[in-house]
């Protein structure tokens, strides 16, 4: 069973835990608290089930510029295409349950751009 430390507020895993600290830095939770002063420890499983429904309220579309919706689409080769849309090339974060890349979202429709509420994984990007 991974143990991690992990922030709700700033919705963070910190880092894995091993015998009671930090595997990259070697910290305690209490030092860990001075830069995640909620932070706390519990199970990847714990994690992932805490995290995934803050990443999945409906999709809405916001209308941003035309020099916006270009900068993202030659900031790096998209991740996909689909309908008059791009998922832009880097991956925002990850999916906590299937572990997949969630992208941010642009397109062009009815004349206007805009950009997606959230990141979305590119199988979801494609089921609009």
């Amino acid at each position: 069973m991974d143990i991690i430390f992990a922030s709700k507020a700033t919705g963070t895993v910190v880092d894995f835990v091993l015998n009671g600290k930090t595997a990259l830095y070697g910290k305690s939770l209490e030092e860990v608290r001075r830069d995640y002063p909620d932070a706390e420890e519990m199970t990847l499983d714990e994690w992932r089930a805490w995290k995934f429904p803050t990443q999945r309220p409906p999709i809405t579309w916001e209308e941003t510029t035309e020099e916006r919706h270009d900068e993202m689409l030659g900031a790096v080769p998209p991740a996909a295409w689909h309908r008059g849309g791009f998922l832009v090339g880097e991956p925002w974060d990850h999916d906590a349950l299937t572990g997949q890349p969630r992208y941010q979202a642009f397109r062009q429709s009815r004349g206007r751009f805009e950009v997606a509420s959230r990141p979305m994984t590119v199988a979801e990007f494609k089921a609009l």
